[in-house]
C-alpha cells in the first residue's frame, strides 16, 4: 500500500491564523510522509493524527492512517479512515481502491462488491477495477470449492424433467408456478430457485429474479449456468461489478463455458474496458467454435476501437454462418457507414429491413444512414420516416387518452427532458446552458435519464439542474409513458431523435399534452405523436414543412446556443502566415465524406496552389483506414503529401494549425463546425434541404456571417477560394471571430433560455385553447 503524497509545502505569512494552521498542517503532513516512507509507522501515525487535529477532514491524512492499519493487518480498523478520506474527496480513485482492498482482506466480500460498484459509478475503471473484481471472484471460487453440497430432500427427477420441458416450450408462467411450488416442497433443492429465477428473467422481471437466483447460488455455488444467468441479470439491472464477479466465477469453474465468456465480454464492454472485452470475446470463440453472435459482437467492438477492416471481416463471418441474422446486417451496415461506404451500408440495412421491418433499431439505423445519402430525394427520405411512424407510432394512437393537466397557461409549467445520456456527450455544450439558465419561476424541471448506465462528473452536475430525476433504465416504453403522465408533465422534450438510445416509443404513447423534439438528430423524428420541432427559419426554411412529421416551431434567432469548452485555449495566429500555404481542415466523421464532398475538396486543393487538407477524427485513427481513403483523392489528382489524416482528442491543437474549416454536404457537420468558429476558423456551408443540410447555414446566420453561405457546389468552392486568396483579411477574421461569436445569439445563453420558455408557454397556451 503506497502512502499518498501531499502537495509541496508553501510558507504562509505570519499574522493570519487560518493560513498559519494551513502551513502547519502542510509541514506536519510532509514530515509524516517522510516517516511513513521510512516505515516508521508509529511516528507517522502520530503525525497524521496531529494533522487531523489541525484539519479534521484532511483526506490524505485519513487515507494514510488507513494504509498504516492495513500494513499492520488491522483491516476493519482501516475502513473508517478510508471512508473519511472518500467523504472528503469521493473522486480520488486510490481511496476507493484502498477501501475495497481492505474489505477483501477482511473477508467482507459482499460489502466489498457493493463498494466497488459505487467506486465504478464514481469513476473507477480500467485495470484497477478489473483487478479487484478478479480478486473477489477468486475468493468466491475458493469458498465454493470448499462448500458442502446442499442438505435435505431434493425434488423428484420427474418434477425436474417437467420444469425443464416447460422451459424449453417457453411456457415461462407455468415454470414460475411450478418453481414456486417446488421451492415450498423442497426448500433445499436448488432447482426450484434456479428455474424460478430463469423464468422471471425470460418474462422481463429481472428485479424479481435476483433473490431466487441468490438462494439457488447459496445452495449450489458451483453451478456455472446459474452463475452466468445471474451475472446477466445483474448486468441488466446496472450492477456491473456484481455481474463481472459472478461471470468470472463461472469461467473460473468452467473455462470452456462459452456463454459465460460471452456475457463477461458484454459486461466489460458496458464498463468501457474494451481490450478486456475483446479478450473475453476471443476466449468465447476459442472454446465455442463458430457462433455468429460472438463473431458479430467482436466485430462491433472492434468497430468502436476504430479497427474497421477487421471489424467488417468479423461481421461478414457472422453472416456466412447465419445469412438471415438481422443484427449482423445492421452491424455490417453501420461499420460500412463508418468507412464512408454509404451505398453498401444502405444496401445492408435494406436487407435487414426486408428481414424484420418491425425492428425499431433496424429502422432507426436505416434512417441515420439515409440522412447522409447525397443522391436520395428528400421526399424519399421523409417517406422512410413515415414508415417508422406507421410501425411504431400509429398503432398507439387508438390508446391515447385525454390529459387532465391544469389548463392555466399562466402557471408554472412542468417540463420533462428525455435523454439517452446525461453525462459527457456531444449534446452537453448545448443542453447544459439551457438547463442552467432556465427560470425556475416559469418551469419545474424533470429529467428522464437512460438507458445508458455509465455516469460521470457531468452526471453529478446535471442532477443539480433538475428538481426531479427519474432513472428510466428499467422502464419499458409503457412504464415510462405512465410515469410521465403520472408526473403531470405539461411539456415533454425529446433530445435524441433517431439516435442511439432514444425513447420515441414512450412519446408515441402521447404521455403529455405538448411534446417536441429538439437538438440531437437535426431532423424530424417521424412521429406524428410529437407536436413540434424546435428550430429556426434557416434550419427549416419556409415551404419545407412537408418534410416534417412535427409542426416546425421557429425560434426568433437561433435553434440552440453554444457554450465553449474551457479547455479550448487561445486562438492562434493564422498558420498560413508562417507556413506560406493554406491548410484546410475538417473534424468530420467519415460518414459525411461522399463522392461529391471529396470532388469539391479536390477541386479546392487544385485551385489553391500548395494548399493542404487535414482530416482528423476517430475514423482516421488507424493507418490501414487512411490507406483506403488516400486513393480516392489520388484518383482526382491530389498527391498523398497534400492530405494529412489522423486523430487527436481534444481537437484544439488541430484547429490551431488549420486556416479554414470545411463543412460537408448534403449533411452538414455539427458541433465541430461551431468549435472551429470559436477557434477563429471561417467555413463555407452549402445550404441544402432538411435533413441537416441547413445546419451550417443556421450557425452562420446566428453568428452574423451569412456571406459564407453557398447555394451551389460551384459557389461553395468559389467562396472558399476567395477566403484563401486574401491572407490579410483571413488573419483579421482569425483575430476577431471569437469575439463576434461571443457577442452573437449563438452564445447568448440567458436570451436563448427566455426564448425557449416563451415557446413552451405559447405551445401550452395553444393546447389549452384547443381543449375548449
Amino acid at each position: 500500500m503506497q502512502a499518498t503524497h501531499s502537495s509541496v509545502t508553501v510558507e504562509a505569512p505570519l499574522g493570519d491564523p487560518e493560513l498559519s494552521v494551513h502551513a502547519l498542517s502542510q509541514k506536519t503532513m510532509a514530515l509524516a510522509l517522510a516517516f511513513h516512507k521510512e516505515k516508521n509507522l508509529p511516528q507517522a501515525e502520530e503525525l497524521y493524527r496531529a494533522v487531523l487535529t489541525l484539519v479534521p477532514g484532511h483526506a490524505d491524512a485519513n487515507h494514510n492512517l488507513g494504509a498504516i492499519a492495513v500494513d499492520c493487518g488491522q483491516f476493519m480498523a482501516a475502513v473508517p479512515f478510508f471512508q473519511a478520506a472518500l467523504q472528503a474527496n469521493p473522486k480520488n480513485c486510490q481511496y476507493w481502491v484502498s477501501l475495497v482492498d481492505a474489505l477483501i482482506h477482511a473477508g467482507e466480500y459482499t460489502l466489498a462488491e457493493d463498494i466497488l460498484e459505487d467506486a465504478r459509478r464514481g469513476g473507477l475503471s480500467g485495470d484497477a477495477a478489473g483487478e479487484l473484481a478478479q480478486r473477489l471472484s477468486d475468493a468466491a471460487i475458493r469458498r465454493a470449492r470448499s462448500a458442502r453440497p446442499p442438505q435435505g430432500r431434493m425434488a423428484p427427477a420427474q418434477q425436474c424433467d417437467e420444469i425443464r420441458r416447460l422451459f424449453e416450450a417457453e411456457k415461462f408462467e407455468d415454470v414460475v408456478r411450478l418453481g414456486r411450488k417446488m421451492l415450498r416442497q423442497y426448500p433445499q433443492c436448488p432447482m426450484g430457485f434456479k428455474s424460478l429465477g430463469a423464468a422471471l428473467m425470460q418474462l422481463g422481471q429481472n428485479g424479481k429474479a435476483i433473490e431466487p437466483m441468490r438462494q439457488a447460488l447459496q445452495l449450489n455455488p458451483r453451478d456455472v449456468a446459474l452463475l452466468s444467468n445471474f451475472g446477466l441479470a445483474r448486468s441488466q439491472l446496472g450492477d456491473l461489478v456484481q455481474a463481472e464477479v459472478l461471470l468470472r466465477q463461472a469461467v473460473g469453474h468452467a473455462p470452456d463455458f462459452k456463454e459465460a465468456w460471452f456475457n463477461l465480454a458484454m459486461v466489460l464492454r458496458q464498463q468501457s474496458r474494451l481490450p478486456a472485452s475483446e479478450a473475453a470475446y476471443r476466449s468465447a470463440l476459442a472454446v465455442g467454435g463458430d457462433d455468429p453472435k460472438v463473431w458479430l459482437n467482436l466485430g462491433l467492438l472492434l468497430g468502436e476501437m476504430h479497427r474497421f477492416t477487421e471489424a467488417q471481416t468479423y461481421a461478414r463471418k457472422a453472416l456466412e454462418l447465419d445469412p438471415n441474422m438481422v443484427r449482423a446486417h445492421v452491424g455490417l451496415g453501420m461499420l460500412l457507414k463508418d468507412q464512408g461506404r454509404l451505398p453498401e451500408a444502405l444496401k445492408s440495412l435494406q436487407r435487414a429491413l426486408e428481414l424484420n421491418p418491425a425492428d425499431q433499431a433496424v429502422q432507426s439505423s436505416y434512417l441515420f444512414v439515409a440522412n447522409c445519402m447525397p443522391e436520395m430525394d428528400p421526399l424519399e427520405r421523409f417517406a422512410a420516416y413515415q414508415r417508422f411512424n406507421r410501425y411504431f407510432g400509429e398503432p398507439h394512437h387508438r390508446l391515447w387518452s385525454p390529459h387532465t393537466n391544469d389548463r392555466n397557461p399562466e402557471r408554472r409549467l412542468r417540463v420533462g427532458y428525455v435523454a439517452p445520456v446525461f453525462r459527457t456527450h456531444a449534446c452537453r455544450p448545448f443542453l447544459e446552458p439551457l438547463l442552467e439558465n432556465h427560470d425556475r419561476q416559469r418551469v419545474e424541471l424533470f429529467a428522464y435519464s437512460g438507458p445508458f448506465e455509465l455516469e460521470d462528473d457531468v452526471t453529478d452536475h446535471y442532477r443539480t439542474l433538475f428538481e426531479h430525476w427519474i432513472d428510466t433504465r428499467q422502464m419499458s416504453d409503457d412504464e415510462l409513458a405512465a410515469r410521465i403522465r403520472a408526473d403531470g408533465i405539461d411539456i415533454l422534450v425529446d433530445i435524441a431523435g433517431q439516435t442511439k438510445g432514444h425513447r420515441l416509443g414512450a412519446f408515441a404513447r402521447k404521455p403529455a399534452p405538448v411534446s417536441l423534439h429538439w437538438l440531437d438528430s437535426g431532423y424530424t423524428t417521424g412521429l406524428t405523436a410529437i407536436d413540434y420541432y424546435l428550430s429556426d427559419v434557416t434550419t427549416v426554411p419556409l415551404g419545407s414543412e412537408h418534410l416534417f412529421s412535427e409542426t416546425p416551431w421557429r425560434l426568433p434567432r437561433t435553434p440552440f446556443v453554444y457554450r465553449a469548452n474551457p479547455g479550448a485555449g487561445d486562438v492562434s495566429e493564422l498558420p498560413a502566415l508562417r507556413n506560406s500555404y493554406i491548410t484546410f481542415g475538417s473534424l468530420t466523421r467519415a460518414v459525411r465524406l461522399n463522392d461529391g464532398v471529396i470532388r469539391a475538396w479536390a477541386d479546392l486543393l487544385h485551385r489553391v496552389p500548395h494548399s493542404k487538407l487535414e482530416l482528423n477524427s476517430g475514423n482516421f485513427s488507424q493507418a490501414e483506414v487512411c490507406e483506403q481513403w488516400l486513393p480516392r483523392f489520388g484518383a482526382l489528382g491530389i498527391s498523398r503529401d497534400r492530405v494529412i489524416m489522423g486523430f487527436e482528442s481534444p481537437p484544439w491543437n488541430v484547429l490551431r494549425r488549420v486556416d479554414i474549416a470545411l463543412d460537408c454536404f448534403p449533411q452538414n457537420s455539427g458541433t465541430t463546425l461551431i468549435e472551429s468558429l470559436y477557434m477563429g476558423l471561417p467555413f463555407v456551408s452549402l445550404a441544402g434541404v432538411p435533413s441537416m443540410g441547413t445546419l451550417g447555414a443556421s450557425v452562420l446566420s446566428a453568428v452574423g456571417h451569412p456571406e459564407w453561405i453557398a447555394r451551389s457546389e460551384a459557389e461553395y468552392v468559389g467562396k472558399l477560394v476567395a477566403l484563401a486568396s486574401d491572407l490579410p483579411s483571413l488573419a483579421q477574421t482569425r483575430r476577431t471571430l471569437r469575439a463576434q461569436m461571443q457577442a452573437s445569439a449563438l452564445m447568448d445563453e440567458a436570451g436563448f433560455a427566455r426564448e425557449v420558455e416563451d415557446a413552451y408557454a405559447q405551445m401550452f397556451a395553444r393546447w389549452c385553447a384547443s381543449q375548449g
